[in-house]
């Protein structure tokens, strides 16, 4: 092999070995970036499992919500009514004349004081007065045919012994004896009713009280069974005033039950009064219960007729309790509101309304003062929802906490 040949086998393995030295580098260092976007992409990977791994786990487990709750409050065993009213006498009577005759005189006019049988006016009967001593003569007249019928019947009876007369005349002699009893009867009752006519020539006091009317004058006429009011008397002492008990207080009416009556005239005073009888039936009309109290008014302040006010004072227990407007959740079922139990659990309870105070409600039935209930409900919430409580004397956070677990 020559020189030449030698040269040019060195030359060309020369040659083949640079290229080969060459691509070692550029190898190792695709390699490397391999190694770099195999690890970002894992890295992704990763991550992307680990946020769907937190989704997952955050929808397990729901956010669970602040509230704030309040006890329900027992109403007061002593409920106090104001009620209207007006004041009458105890005993109103109109007094009428019972007799016919022209008014002779008159002793009381209106606002005097009167006692019982005290004589308030007389009349003239001189009708009735005729007809007196017409009745006293003719009863004259049948006792005198009393007595010889009398005597008559006692000689019959002596001769049907002695067989000188017929039965027949005894027993017309017994039949005229017995009628002229009758007759002497009938003219004494009537002598009795004529001099009863003549008593209520004088008209009378019934009770002990004042005059509150008189509608007649001195020589006006005076029929008898006209209607026509001559006088009325009060008794002022005690007086009554009869309310309307609404029908959801009527059960709590009791005989003694006390209250206070006010009057415009006496500004800043209070009158005792108390119960003392009621009418037994709610009224279909009102609704109500008509309720008679009475107040002493010894002293005669307080007047017939005159417009008052009744504070009424009412125990028993009605099983109510309250609870704030804002706790009321308005749904298609009616009235309801949350009520979260021991567990931290709620419960959308239906409730009944008793009355709307305006920034209370009294609740009848659903509810119990040991309850939890939710005030400023979420439109959020439901059944069975778990929640963190917040006491009614505790503030809570401005926006609701959630804990994600």
């Amino acid at each position: 092999m020559s020189v030449t040949n030698l040269e040019t086998e060195e030359t060309q393995e020369h040659k083949t070995a640079r290229p080969k030295r060459r691509t070692k580098p550029i190898i190792v260092f695709f390699a490397a970036g391999a190694v770099v976007c195999t690890a970002i992409a894992f890295a992704l990977v990763s991550r992307h499992q680990g946020s769907a791994t937190s989704q997952v786990l955050q929808s397990a487990s729901p956010a669970e919500m602040t509230v704030s709750v309040v006890h329900p409050e027992k109403v007061p065993s002593t409920l106090v009514l104001d009620l209207p009213g007006q004041l009458q006498a105890y005993t109103d009577a109109p007094i009428f004349a019972q007799t016919s005759g022209y008014l002779k005189a008159w002793y009381f006019d209106i606002g005097a004081k009167v006692k019982a049988n005290d004589i308030l006016a007389e009349i003239d009967t001189p009708e009735v007065d005729q007809e007196l001593a017409q009745a006293r003569a003719q009863f004259q007249v049948a006792q005198s045919a009393l007595q010889l019928s009398q005597v008559t019947y006692q000689r019959n009876q002596d001769l049907f012994k002695r067989r000188v007369i017929a039965p027949q005349d005894l027993d017309t002699s017994a039949d005229t004896y017995y009628e002229n009893q009758a007759t002497v009867a009938a003219d004494e009752a009537n002598i009795d009713r004529l001099n009863a006519l003549e008593a209520f020539k004088l008209l009378r006091a019934p009770f002990d009280g004042i005059v509150t009317a008189r509608d007649i004058d001195i020589g006006a006429y005076v029929a008898a069974g006209t209607g026509t009011q001559l006088f009325r008397v009060a008794r002022t002492s005690p007086l009554r005033i009869y309310v309307n008990v609404p029908q959801e207080s009527a059960q709590l009416v009791n005989i003694g039950a006390e209250g206070d009556l006010t009057v415009p005239e006496y500004p800043g005073r209070t009158f005792p009064a108390h119960v003392t009888n009621a009418a037994g039936a709610v009224d279909p009309i009102s609704r109500s219960l008509l309720t008679e109290l009475q107040i002493p008014n010894e002293t005669g302040e307080l007047l017939p007729g005159a417009y008052a006010q009744v504070s009424l004072r009412l125990s028993g227990d009605r099983g109510l309790v309250t609870i704030p407007s804002n706790a009321w959740l308005f749904q298609r079922a009616g009235a309801t509101v949350g009520v979260v139990h021991p567990d931290g659990k709620v419960e959308i309870r239906k409730i009944t309304i008793h009355l709307n105070l305006g920034d209370k409600l009294e609740i009848s039935q659903g509810l119990s003062d040991s309850d939890q209930v939710i005030v400023n409900p979420s439109d959020g919430l439901a059944n069975g929802m778990k929640v963190s409580v917040i006491g009614p004397d505790q503030s809570p956070n401005a926006a609701p906490s959630i804990t994600k677990r």
